[in-house]
Formats: structure tokens, C-alpha cells, sequence
């Protein structure tokens, strides 16, 4: 009898998700990952997120002015403690490119996260799940306006850029990639679910070079990585040493677990 594939199954095949992958980036090491995430000629995203398509897009490479701006951001970032994410091992930096096209209010590392954890209500998401995990937009509480901020990846200089995501952001973006390919990682599979002490964790069973078409996850995957973690991301040592995502325990009640636990529902 004749086994038929499944269409999910055919598309692991020719990905070579079922085994060995076939990848113009390897990611073996810290050189390749360096080339991979300088290299401008990766084909461009889609914007992450649901959101009005006439919401205005932060581009480092498009604006004017973006140097003195970057320049603000970075120097804000430090005062705060916050932001400016150095990869070990390169001179690779990190920076959140983040600040309102309509009146020029800058946003630092700090207060897009403040933002995220607290977004603007939008009547058109059903829980405050679905925007915090949807809603990629940032509200200006200067001018009313909304933005999209973006990640730029400086080499000593800007080299590149690509959508920034919060945390939360991250993981469902991670997670929905995999599930079109019904592969479950991160939270959607239960074993990586983890508790201690009251707290809650998720286990890292992502392999970077397996996101090697998304740059921009694989980027926000590693800003929000502790220092001492980001190797073994980049050598794909996580998964068998059992890092959970970000390293970060979460208290139940409206942490970023809980945020992903509960079921997805589009906007009406």
C-alpha cells in the first residue's frame, strides 16, 4: 500500500525540515552569523502584525536625519541601562530605530517595552492577548500618532535593519513560522512548559538556522537573549543544554506566558 504524504509533510521535505536542511546560511559559527545578518540582499519581510496599512514605518535607511536620530536613541538607551544589544564575539550592536514620524518624539529601549506591556486598548482586538501578541504599532503619547519601530544592526555602523518585535511578538511570530509547517516549538508544545518555585518558563527548542528566511525573528530572538545565552543560540547548543526562551521566569497573572497560553482570535 501506498503511504500519501501529507502537504505539510511535503513542504518539510523540500525545506528539508525532516532532516538535514539545504540553506544558503548555514549558521555554523559566530563568522557565519555575522555575514548572515549584515547581508541587505536577504530578501525583505512583510511587516509582522495586524495593523492599519497607512500606519507610517521607521527606516533608518529611508529617513533624514537618521544618523543624529539613531545617535539620540542610543544615548537615551544607555542613561536608561536599557537597549543597545551587543553580540558577543563581533562588533555587532542591536539598536532600537524608534521614533515618531509625525512629531519626532523619540522612544527609547525602555518605554517601547513599557509600551508593549501596557499597549493603547484597540476595541477591534477581542482580549488584550490577542493585541498584545498581534498589535505591532507604537502610540505616541505625544501627537496621537502610531508607528512601527524598527531594529538596526550596526556593525561600528548601520548595516541593516529590520522590524522590531516585543517579546511576546517574538515568540508568536516564532511559533505561528513553525506552525505553518506543523512543526510545534516553544510554547505550543507541552513538555516546554516548564515550572519552578510559582514560576512559569518556556524551553528554548529552536534552532536559529531553521529561521534563517526571518531575519528579523532570528534579530529579535537575539536582543532579547541574556549575553551569556547568546552563543549557544548561535552554535544551536539551546536546545540540548535546555535554555528556555530569554532565560526568563514569569509570575502567573498576566505575564508573557500567560499572554501566550491563552487562544489566539483575530480582530473583528
Amino acid at each position: 500500500m501506498t503511504e500519501v504524504l501529507s502537504q505539510a509533510e511535503i513542504d518539510q521535505l523540500l525545506r528539508g525540515e525532516s532532516g538535514a536542511r539545504d540553506t544558503a546560511y548555514l549558521l555554523e559559527d559566530i563568522n557565519d552569523f555575522e555575514k548572515y545578518l549584515l547581508n541587505r540582499k536577504i530578501e525583505k519581510e512583510k511587516p509582522y502584525g495586524i495593523f492599519d496599512k497607512d500606519v507610517s514605518v521607521c527606516r533608518f535607511f529611508e529617513g533624514d536625519k537618521n544618523e543624529n536620530l539613531l545617535e539620540d536613541i542610543m544615548r537615551k538607551n544607555k542613561e536608561q541601562g536599557q537597549g543597545n544589544i551587543k553580540i558577543p564575539n563581533t562588533d555587532i550592536t542591536l539598536i532600537n530605530y524608534s521614533f515618531c514620524q509625525n512629531c519626532s518624539t523619540i522612544f527609547s529601549f525602555k518605554e517601547l517595552t513599557e509600551y508593549y506591556r501596557n499597549p493603547k486598548p484597540d476595541p477591534r482586538y477581542t482580549s488584550k492577548a490577542d493585541q498584545y501578541r498581534q498589535d505591532t504599532r507604537v502610540y505616541c503619547h505625544n501627537c496621537g500618532a502610531y508607528f512601527l519601530p524598527s531594529l538596526v544592526i550596526a556593525d561600528k555602523t548601520p548595516e541593516n535593519e529590520v522590524q522590531f518585535l516585543c517579546r511576546v511578538q517574538t515568540i508568536n511570530a516564532v511559533e505561528k513560522y513553525f506552525d505553518w509547517r506543523d512543526i510545534r516549538v516553544l510554547s505550543r508544545k507541552q513538555e516546554n512548559l516548564v515550572e519552578k518555585d510559582g514560576r512559569k518558563g518556556i524551553k528554548n527548542d529552536v534552532y536559529l538556522k531553521r529561521l534563517d528566511e526571518k531575519p528579523t525573528l532570528i534579530a529579535n530572538i537575539i536582543q532579547y537573549t541574556p549575553f551569556a545565552l547568546i552563543m549557544n543560540l548561535i552554535d544551536g547548543s539551546n536546545v540540548e543544554k535546555g535554555d528556555l526562551i530569554f532565560d526568563e521566569w514569569k509570575q502567573p497573572g498576566g505575564s508573557m506566558i500567560d499572554f501566550l497560553e491563552e487562544p489566539l482570535r483575530p480582530p473583528e
